[in-house]
């Protein structure tokens, strides 16, 4: 076989598989980051963003208990967490949907930092986390689990973000990318308990 002319035939077959592969095994790559961008601009819809009545529910004590640990390693109890609504993000870095939405609730977190809690769980290593955080520029409260996340909040979707008022009832539970950065969310947020 005549590699030669047959690189020639192909050239576009090849390209496309070297482009796949390079998106595939080249995580931070400016393409890839590129497209995630632009998926994160797109408005995606809020509709039904709220728990219907009988899926809302009080945490329980166990709930509460909850183990997190910031990048240095302090912990936190999710029960420590009291007096405001809490808002927990479930994301990672290899994740291109949760790539998106990091921006949209980076905004949130600087408009609502003092109103809310914010807790942005990575289940990625705290190094892989934080480096990539700190190359995005995105300044937001980085966490991962100490302990089994407990079975009202946890999800087998990423990203996942969770609203617990400030009473302590799960009122949004949503997965999938979308803009938290909305009146919407603000005014919910508010009623809530925000402030």
């Amino acid at each position: 076989m005549d590699w030669k002319k047959y690189a020639v035939k192909h050239k576009w077959d090849i390209a496309f598989v070297l482009f796949l592969a390079y998106m595939i095994f080249v995580p931070q790559n400016p393409v890839r980051i590129f497209l995630t961008e632009m998926v994160g601009k797109a408005r995606i819809s809020i509709e039904g963003l709220t728990l219907d009545k009988d899926e809302q529910v009080k945490l329980d004590s166990t709930a509460l208990q909850w183990t997190l640990a910031d990048a240095r390693g302090n912990t936190l109890r999710l029960g420590d967490l009291r007096g405001k609504p809490v808002l927990i993000n479930f994301w990672s870095v290899s994740c291109p949907p949760c790539v998106a939405e990091l921006p949209s609730l980076a905004a949130l977190y600087r408009d609502y930092g003092q109103k809310v809690h914010f807790v942005f769980v990575s289940l990625d290593s705290p190094e892989r986390a934080r480096d990539f955080l700190q190359k995005r520029g995105l300044n937001i409260p980085l966490y991962f689990r100490a302990s089994n996340t407990p079975g009202p909040l946890r999800s087998r979707v990423i990203p996942t973000t969770v609203i617990i008022d400030a009473n302590g009832i799960m009122r949004v539970k949503k997965t999938g990318a979308m803009d938290w950065h909305s009146s919407r969310v603000k005014r919910l947020l508010d009623q809530w308990g925000a402030r």
